[in-house]
């Protein structure tokens, strides 16, 4: 089985892409089980066919606990994890070839407590696996949004420890030209740092070129694949990207 993990910042657009890429994969005959490890999400846009709210009920736990939304949702996170065994079993027990796993939405909630990449480590055991990170046009449109989204995205991959792949998601909202832009950005740090530079001033282009200097000495520069989810477009360009990182055994950013 090869896991699939789908994290962004919320309203990133990463059920919409679950829906979309499970519809895809299985137009081109593969099977497909895709997993809900948002607790307190109320209509995902997909069937889940492992649903992390069989487990743990997100509104008794705010109701017991006296807690509010964020509350809550670490409170039901953490209890979560005692079940990451179950959740495995019923995914190994469906066998199928893709494992799509949508994220809670409050990434920041998930992802910097333990029992995020506990929940990442749990589900995946030994299977291959890759962290799809989804940077929102609505951000990554303006240079400094975009270098910001980088930074969070690093980040994430350190906390999983997987393989990630950047997705330029929700790109139907973006001019050609725009979207072209943002491409150059990841391609080449020199016009991104000249965007930065006709863009922001004083302390804050300051800070953004420091930050851009740190990611050029890990050479974390890559590709960034746009998506849109909603006129389902990249979604082949992506899989290809999946396949080369599963069967290449890549463990980079790209």
């Amino acid at each position: 089985m090869f896991y699939v993990f789908f994290v962004g910042t919320a309203g990133s657009g990463k059920s919409l892409l679950t829906s979309t890429l499970e519809k895809w994969l299985i137009g081109d005959e593969m099977s497909v089980t895709v997993v809900n490890l948002d607790p307190g999400v109320d209509d995902p846009p997909y069937t889940s066919d492992v649903d992390i709210r069989e487990y743990v009920n997100y509104g008794e736990v705010m109701r017991r606990f006296n807690l509010g939304p964020n509350g809550a949702l670490v409170a039901s996170l953490d209890m979560a994890v005692s079940h990451a065994s179950d959740l495995r079993d019923e995914i190994f027990e469906l066998g199928r070839d893709y494992v799509l796993v949508d994220c809670p939405g409050q990434m920041e909630l998930f992802a910097y407590r333990n029992s995020g990449p506990m929940m990442v480590s749990g589900l995946r055991d030994q299977d291959p696996a890759v962290s799809l990170y989804l940077l929102d046009s609505n951000i990554a449109r303006t240079p400094t949004g975009y270098l910001s989204s980088m930074l969070l995205g690093i980040s994430i991959s350190i906390r999983f420890g997987l393989p990630q792949l950047n997705v330029l998601s929700k790109s139907d909202i973006l001019m050609d030209d725009q979207v072209e832009e943002i491409l150059s950005w990841s391609s080449d740090a020199y016009l991104l740092e000249e965007a930065l530079d006709g863009t922001s001033e004083g302390l804050l282009r300051e800070y953004s070129e420091s930050i851009l200097r740190m990611l050029n000495e890990i050479d974390t520069s890559g590709a960034v694949e746009p998506v849109s989810a909603k006129q389902v477009t990249g979604v082949e360009t992506l899989y290809g990207e999946l396949q080369r990182t599963f069967l290449g055994g890549d463990n980079i950013i790209i």
